[in-house]
């Protein structure tokens, strides 16, 4: 019996148009050659959350236990990856030695199947041209920086200029590859172009062509008889009555089930040719004035076209069912009480089959870090039919396996999606989703609902563990208020104190320590550069480096001493039976650990802080005077900082 190979799918959404055409020709192979897929959705791009950084970990699971193959829709990926394009091929190269295929960018070692747009490209200029006599064309492309828009742009372009045809620079509008921007783009450009001539709008890919011919029969235009439009890609149902849209046909779902082939046969351990060249084709239809279906009805009107957008972008029902889910899920619930829930909603959503492993413990996590997976999850729930779940509660060590194997015997047919479960830095676990028919936005918005959902039972779950366990070691009221109040102090990026928790006791301690005859300083801690480190690296960065602070005062200062975080990048220490003589110690202490850190760390900013302090009494001891105090001697570190590094700059002759 041959075994049924696995293959991951690494894509950028599941939901844009590519992806969705390029998961059928997945999905085709998987059901005629009897193979499974695990989908790896990236959600790395401009508009992509800022969370969603977490769906990059999930290419750790890619290794020889949990896959034979990998298949990439790289030349996706590479457009939105753009600056980190270079990070993108070594993260695909440094990846397990498991037989490999991109799909659209040559990556060094790597088989490559790959389209050549240009003669289909030269070929529909030439119709517009020749055929129709167009000679006053827009072009609609995507940003500069998209990879795939430059090439057919420059091709477009070219064979213009070829055919005698010029075009205004000012008639090249950016859609940025979406329906809404091209609609915009497109009613800017007739707002401040007013009685603009034009016979022709050249889209580089159907939706933006879309877009184009709602914003032109919105504002009185016929097409195709006065405005003919053209698109790229073929990603949406043409049959007669439908669409109709003239565009270029890169076969994606063809291509996707040559990679699938491909990579089945590096399983196989056969050759393949490196690098697979394909011809994409255009195909005339009646945006262009060509095979008008419909004799009675030659131009297209701004109802049907949204109409149709509606249905293929939208879908009522489905906006229904996730209103439906918000309502149901308006009150939290523990765990225990989340998965009979959980079923319900998953058989709504028409999810035919689930798996939620979840983390022992949760795991902080930032962008551009290291990820390092606990050794321990548990199979909190499967799902495989409609009238029942199960809750395995099985342990097993997800380093080694994506699923323990009793569960991956059930995952048979078809393809899994992967989406991690997130809440800000924290990930809690992942769950495999089998979709069903819906859009695969709607999926998107399923994912991020379900693990929001799961994150809010865990953490009440949480609560109510450590109540209980409070309870049980019989902890008297008075301490468990104690220790809620506490953590209502507890600065919750850093660890330390809040600004409120430090007034607290730092007041409460100073009285202590006065009475008994006593003293000590507080001092007071500032970064410096924090504001330049945002503007040029941004805000989670900023926030490493208060980290990074903060690890300086936990390293330097005494476990009795008491350390705060007062807002921003300004820290605070009461340090008791600490002498002024002291303070210049400290401050090398200090300044050793940031060159340590520094040192060690691959952070882009250089880690500085500024100190100051002042000596409290019982003369001096309002814990605000004493801050603004030490505040003003931090300032004077800091001003004698930027002087030298001032003289330093000057030439030795003017020092």
């Amino acid at each position: 019996m041959t075994s049924i190979k696995r293959v991951g799918v690494v894509v950028n959404t599941i939901y844009s148009d590519y992806s969705v055409t390029f998961m059928k020709g997945i999905e085709r192979y998987c059901a005629e050659k009897n193979c499974s897929y695990y989908l790896f959705p990236l959600e790395h791009g401009k508009n992509s959350g800022i969370y969603d950084y977490h769906c990059e970990t999930l290419l750790s699971f890619i290794n020889k236990n949990n896959l034979d193959g990998l298949v990439f829709a790289s030349s996706t990926l590479a457009n939105n990856y753009k600056s980190d394009l270079p990070r993108l091929i070594e993260s695909i190269k440094m990846l397990p030695p498991i037989p490999k295929v991109s799909v659209g960018l040559e990556i060094e070692g790597i088989p490559t199947i790959k389209i050549n747009s240009d003669k289909a490209m030269r070929d529909l200029v030439c119709h517009l041209v020749q055929e129709h006599g167009c000679k006053k064309i827009i072009l609609m492309r995507c940003d500069t920086t998209n990879f795939e828009s430059l090439d057919r742009e420059r091709c477009v372009l070219k064979t213009l200029t070829e055919l005698g045809v010029p075009i205004n620079p000012k008639w090249i509008l950016n859609g940025n590859f979406l329906f809404d921007n091209a609609y915009s783009s497109m009613a800017n450009f007739l707002k401040n172009n007013e009685g603009a001539d034009f016979d022709a709008v050249i889209c580089l890919n159907d939706s933006m062509a879309m877009g184009v011919m709602s914003c032109l029969v919105d504002r009185g235009f016929k097409v195709p008889d006065s405005v003919k439009v053209t698109g790229f890609d073929n990603v949406f149902e043409t049959s007669p009555g439908e669409l109709n849209i003239t565009t270029i046909d890169q076969r994606i779902d063809d291509f996707s089930f040559g990679a699938m082939e491909t990579v089945c046969a590096l399983i196989d351990g056969q050759r393949v040719e490196p690098l697979k060249l394909e011809e994409a084709m255009l195909v005339v239809r009646h945006s262009c004035g060509c095979k008008k279906e419909n004799p009675d009805k030659n131009n297209l009107d701004a109802e049907s076209i949204k109409r149709r957008y509606d249905i293929f972008r939208l879908g009522g029902n489905q906006l229904y069912m996730l209103h439906y889910f918000l309502m149901e899920t308006q009150t939290p619930v523990p765990l225990d009480n989340l998965y009979t829930r959980l079923h319900y909603s998953l058989c709504l959503f028409d999810i035919h089959g689930m798996v939620l492993v979840l983390y022992r413990h949760s795991v902080y996590f930032e962008r551009g870090a290291d990820f390092k997976r606990p050794e321990n999850a548990n199979v909190a729930m499967t799902f495989f039919n409609e009238r029942t779940y199960e809750r395995p509660d099985t342990e097993f060590n997800p380093n080694i396996m994506l699923v323990p194997p009793e569960i991956n015997e059930k995952l048979v047919g078809g393809g899994y999606t992967i989406y991690p479960i997130y809440a800000e830095n924290f990930q809690y676990g992942y769950m495999l989703l089998k979709l069903g028919r819906y859009e695969r936005i709607f999926y998107q918005s399923v994912f991020e609902l379900i693990s929001k959902e799961i994150v809010t039972s865990i953490k009440i779950t949480g609560e109510q563990t450590e109540k209980n366990s409070l309870k049980n070691q019989n902890v008297t009221l008075e301490q468990y208020s104690e220790k809620m109040h506490r953590l209502s102090f507890t600065d919750e990026m850093t660890g330390l104190l809040n600004r409120r928790g430090f007034y607290e006791y730092a007041k409460r301690q100073i009285q202590k320590t006065l009475a008994e005859g006593r003293g000590g300083l507080v001092i007071y801690c500032d970064m410096d550069g924090l504001k330049k480190i945002n503007d040029t690296y941004g805000h989670d960065v900023g926030d490493r480096a208060i980290k990074y602070e903060a690890q300086v005062l936990k390293t330097i200062f005494r476990s009795s001493d008491i350390s705060g975080r007062l807002g921003g990048d300004e820290f605070a220490v009461l340090a008791c039976d600490m002498k002024l003589k002291d303070f210049a110690r400290v401050k090398r202490a200090m300044l050793a650990e940031c060159d340590k850190i520094n040192s060690g760390s691959l952070e882009p900013f250089t880690l500085s802080i500024s100190v100051g302090c002042s000596e409290f009494s019982s003369a001096k001891d309002d814990i605000e005077e004493l801050i603004n105090i030490a505040d003003g001697s931090q300032y004077e570190d800091k001003r004698a900082k930027k002087e030298a590094e001032k003289k330093k700059k000057k030439p030795w002759w003017q020092r």
